[in-house]
């Protein structure tokens, strides 16, 4: 991502992302966190990160991809919104034991 003096709440976590290097990414476009999915996407094809980017078909997919990739030892990460986590809340409670071992 170029250097700017000014980013937006999204370009931020995406500069977080970059600076973190995930081993994996699964995320799901969700308004007003859409950005990050896009900007992160930019980042692995560009190779600035060595991330796996995996774009799913909604927030429980992103979830469930987030645990099994944690499940395999990957450092995985995703993003959302407020409404998207509302929609990721049945899969919270796998994700506890995997993540806290």
């Amino acid at each position: 991502m170029p250097r700017k003096d000014r980013l937006s709440g999204n370009e931020a976590v995406c500069e977080a992302l970059r600076q973190i290097n995930p081993d994996v990414m699964a995320a799901f476009p969700i308004t007003p966190s859409t950005e990050i999915p896009q900007y992160f996407s930019k980042l692995v094809a560009n190779g600035l990160v060595d991330s796996e980017f995996i774009p799913v078909e909604s927030e429980h997919s992103a979830m469930l991809a987030v645990i099994g990739s944690e499940a395999a030892g990957a450092r995985s990460v995703t993003a959302t919104s407020s409404a998207g986590m509302a929609l990721m809340w049945e899969e919270l409670y796998l994700a506890d034991p995997i993540v806290c071992r």
